[in-house]
């Protein structure tokens, strides 16, 4: 929730969280509870801090933070600057796909093949880049389709399937 009162709040930053750059001018959104003279601690026990909540980091470069923070930084900023591939957009196309097909937990073919066009036409600069001609990423997206339709026909239920032991 956003405080737009004039009362002045202040957060203390405590044991792991001692170290979080935050600035001025840096947006925060805080969770947690701010006592009577609107002071909020966040340590290792309570409350939280999510620092420029604004931007997305993926699951697998938090994951990899906890070895070396700035071993995930430079691997993002790496790749981003790094010269495509086929993989790498396969990838990326693939999982936008999938991510598709879960949120609106479709996995007919027809459906599916509606999808890949509209992604593989969203990365075309992608596929330009890589020398690969829109029919070539379409068959090629296509052909997968089958794999993802059997995890999703084995992992994928409109309800939960609930077995009580007896």
């Amino acid at each position: 929730m956003e405080d737009k009162s004039s009362i002045f709040h202040s957060i203390h930053l405590r044991q792991s969280w001692f170290d979080t750059r935050c600035t001025k001018g840096s947006y925060v959104h805080v969770i947690g509870q701010f006592d009577q003279q609107g002071r909020c601690t966040i340590d290792d026990n309570q409350n939280m801090l999510i620092l420029h909540p604004d931007h997305l980091i993926s699951a697998l470069v938090v994951a990899d933070s906890f070895g070396c923070i700035r071993r995930a930084v430079l691997q993002d900023r790496i790749k981003a600057t790094s010269e495509p591939s086929a993989p790498q957009t396969y990838g990326t196309m693939l999982h936008e796909v999938f991510q598709e097909a879960m949120k609106a937990n479709r996995w007919d073919t027809d459906w599916l093949n509606n999808t890949i066009d509209a992604i593989v036409a969203k990365h075309i600069e992608d596929l330009y880049a890589i020398k690969l001609s829109i029919p070539q990423a379409v068959e090629h997206m296509r052909s997968k389709m089958p794999e993802l339709q059997a995890w999703a026909g084995v992992f994928i239920k409109a309800k939960p399937d609930v077995s009580v032991p007896s």
